[in-house]
Formats: C-alpha cells, structure tokens, sequence
C-alpha cells in the first residue's frame, strides 16, 4: 500500500485504509467490522467546508478533547493522541463524533 509524503497523512492512510483492509479479511470468513465508537468532542477545532477530517484527541472522562498543534508534516499530537476523531464539515464544539481508535 502506498502512503502519502507527508507523516500525519501516511498515519491517516494506514489507520483508515490498511487496518479495515486487515480487519475486512475476517469478514471474509463471515464476521461484521466493529462499529467505530463516538463521544462528544470539546475544542477549538476547525471544521472543513465540504470534507471531513481527522484530529487527534484524547479520552477524559466521557469525552474527548482536541490536541493542539496537529499538521500534515508532524507527527507530535497523533502520537499523544488516544484516536482520531472524525470531523464533520457540519460539527460545532460539543457535538459528538465517531472516534477512529490509534
């Protein structure tokens, strides 16, 4: 599998495209992917007209919050991070969101 040039993309790539692709090997042998978890997001984060993206968060008590400092080309927050959480073109601060698991 080829992963983009940048770190964070290339983390992206392979949390969200090989892991499935793996795990979707067992559903081949008849078992259903797992849901991805969701939890309400607190944060300062910006969402994308029209696209969706993924942020590094981390879990305190029943919710998550946004790691600051997240770009393309360095890879400090995801590796702090607890999951990635899936952000809605649509999502404000508090709403609640599918968590990709790190």
């Amino acid at each position: 599998m080829g992963v983009p040039g940048n770190p964070f993309a290339a983390l992206v790539a392979a949390v969200t495209l090989l892991q499935p692709l793996l795990t979707g090997l067992t559903r081949l042998a008849g078992r259903a992917l797992p849901d991805l978890p969701r939890a309400t997001l607190r944060g300062d984060a910006r969402p994308a007209p029209g696209r969706t993206r993924l942020v590094p968060v981390h879990r305190r008590d029943h919710e998550v919050h946004l790691i600051e400092g997240a770009h393309p080309g360095y890879l400090g927050p995801a590796a702090r991070a607890d999951a990635l959480a899936v952000l809605p073109p649509a999502w404000r601060n508090g709403m609640a969101v599918e968590l990709v698991p790190l």
